[in-house]
């Protein structure tokens, strides 16, 4: 596996609040999971729109034993920051049996920044 910078708890299950809305119910299923979790990439919206906006791209790669799924949020035990998971690749095994090769993940930040 990459080399890890982090290690994320991961987040599983739902509920219902108030309104009657399923959201997150962030109920930790494993913790110190060693992960890597770096930026890909940025977009830069058109300038000459009203707003120009950097968008950018987060990735990462987690131990295939974790088991992940794609509706699981990871909590950063280093900065705080929540990650919702878009999507989840396990890489075909060349050699060697699946699981020991990393997830590859496509992740969002759903915590804000800092100042």
């Amino acid at each position: 596996m990459d080399i890890a910078n982090d290690t994320v708890s991961v987040l599983r299950g739902t509920t219902t609040n108030a309104y009657g809305d399923t959201i997150p119910s962030g109920t930790p299923v494993l913790t110190g999971v060693p992960v890597f979790i770096g930026e890909t990439g940025r977009k830069v919206q058109d300038p000459s729109s009203s707003t120009p906006r950097t968008i950018r791209q987060i990735g990462g790669r987690a131990p295939a034993w974790a088991g992940i799924r794609n509706t699981d949020q990871l909590l950063s035990e280093t900065t705080g920051d929540t990650y919702m998971i878009l999507s989840i690749t396990d890489p075909p095994a060349l050699f060697g049996s699946p699981g020991e090769w990393p997830q590859v993940l496509e992740l969002k930040r759903t915590t804000a920044s800092g100042p």
